[in-house]
């Protein structure tokens, strides 16, 4: 009998709590796919995110936002606690496409994967651009949590600011994981949704310009209303 794998979402918040609310929208539409058992952990620092994270189910803990390094390291002792196959790391303004799921399962089975290809939604005017890159993204990535444990459930450099993504892949590797990077699908399964509070704004110069209706229809109704009036109200 074939056995559900169970993925553990892993975020750190911090503002943006409309951008939020989509994400945790999306979290919602994830858990409804019939071959993965899905949980999600924030690590938030305001207390004004906790009424939104009890409203979508979201467990949470509290830690201060910087170093960003230490808040993600402080936020994932309280993984521990969860029963998981693999932690998927996302970011607040990101959203993971139900095929994306189906298009990991034949990598299941590897200890580090994910993705090099995503789009990009300027919140403020729906432009979107979607960009292959060659090198590793955060967003959507798995990590086994053998793997996890290996590294002492700790993942990322305390001190860090900048860069975290490509920290946590050295860290990895020095334990002996080497991360996989999926093949892009004929449409990005991950979008990321900028605004001005990012680290890594919205930028006109990387990758092509995508259709946003080719997000919109791979999505949920109500996140698609938050999305879209974002930049019909702006």
């Amino acid at each position: 009998m074939q056995t559900t794998t169970k993925i553990l979402i892993y975020l750190a918040v911090w503002k943006r709590p409309e951008i939020t609310e989509l994400c945790f929208h999306g979290i919602k539409r994830l858990q409804t796919h019939p071959d993965f058992s899905i949980q999600a952990l924030a690590v938030i620092s305001e207390p004004e995110m906790i009424p939104l994270c009890e409203k979508y189910g979201i467990a949470w803990t509290m830690h201060k936002n910087e170093p960003l390094g230490e808040k993600k390291n402080a936020g994932l002792q309280m993984a521990k606690d969860f029963e998981f196959d693999y932690l998927m790391e996302i970011g607040s303004d990101d959203l993971i496409l139900n095929e994306l799921l189906d298009d990991y399962k034949k990598y299941l089975g590897k200890d580090f994967f994910g993705i090099s290809d995503a789009a990009y939604i300027n919140s403020e005017t729906g432009e979107c651009r979607r960009l292959i890159s060659k090198s590793t993204y955060g967003a959507g990535r798995m990590i086994s949590r053998q793997a996890i444990e290996k590294a002492n459930w700790v993942l990322w450099t305390d001190k860090l600011n900048r860069g975290l993504d490509n920290n946590s892949v050295f860290a990895l590797q020095r334990k002996g994981f080497n991360y996989y990077k999926v093949s892009p699908m004929d449409f990005p399964g991950v979008i990321d949704v900028k605004s001005n509070e990012n680290l890594w704004k919205f930028n006109y110069f990387l990758g092509v310009e995508y259709d946003i209706n080719e997000v919109l229809k791979r999505i949920s109704e109500e996140g698609k209303e938050i999305l879209s009036g974002f930049y019909v109200e702006g």
